[in-house]
C-alpha cells in the first residue's frame, strides 16, 4: 500500500503520531509519503524540531496531558523512547519514506529558507503541486 500523510500542525502529539504511524506502516512493508504544510512545515526546521513541546488538548485534560509530558520527557532522557524525527529517521532506514515540506508558510511569513535550514530527513521543499501528485500516487491518505 502507498500511504500519504498530510501533516498540518506542529503540536507534539501530532508529530509523535506521525512518527509512530510512519514507523508502523513501513514495518509492515508499506510506502509512505509525508507532506508537511502550515505550522507543520516549521517543525522540520533544524533549530525548531527539539523545541516542540506543546500538545493540543481540551483544558479539562490539562492534568492528564501534564502527566503525559512528564512521562514522555522521562523516557526520552532515559533512552527508552525516540523523538518524533528520530522515529522518522528509523522509518527511512527500514523502508520507503519520503518527506516533503511545503514552503508556502515561509513565503507568507516573509522567511527565506533553503534545504540546509531543515532536518536531514527532509527529501524536498515543495509547493501544493507536489501534494496533488502525491494524491494521485497514493492508495490511502490520512491527515494529522
Amino acid at each position: 500500500m502507498k500511504l500519504l500523510i498530510l501533516l498540518v500542525e506542529s503540536t507534539l502529539d501530532r508529530l509523535l503520531a506521525l512518527g509512530t504511524v510512519t514507523l508502523g506502516a513501513v514495518s509492515m512493508g508499506h510506502d509512505v509519503a509525508i507532506y508537511a504544510t502550515q505550522s507543520a512545515s516549521f517543525a522540520f526546521l533544524k533549530d525548531y524540531a527539539d523545541k516542540v513541546t506543546d500538545m493540543a488538548y481540551d483544558s479539562s485534560l490539562r492534568g492528564f496531558i501534564g502527566e503525559v509530558m512528564r512521562g514522555y520527557n522521562e523516557v526520552i532522557i532515559n533512552g527508552k523512547f525516540f523523538r518524533w524525527y528520530e522515529m522518522l529517521r528509523q522509518a527511512k532506514e527500514i523502508g520507503n519514506v519520503r518527506i516533503y515540506v511545503c514552503t508556502q508558510p515561509f513565503e507568507l511569513a516573509g522567511i527565506k529558507v533553503n534545504r540546509n535550514d531543515f532536518l536531514d530527513i527532509v527529501d524536498d521543499l515543495v509547493m501544493i503541486g507536489k501534494y496533488v501528485e502525491l494524491l494521485e500516487w497514493c492508495d490511502r491518505s490520512i491527515t494529522l
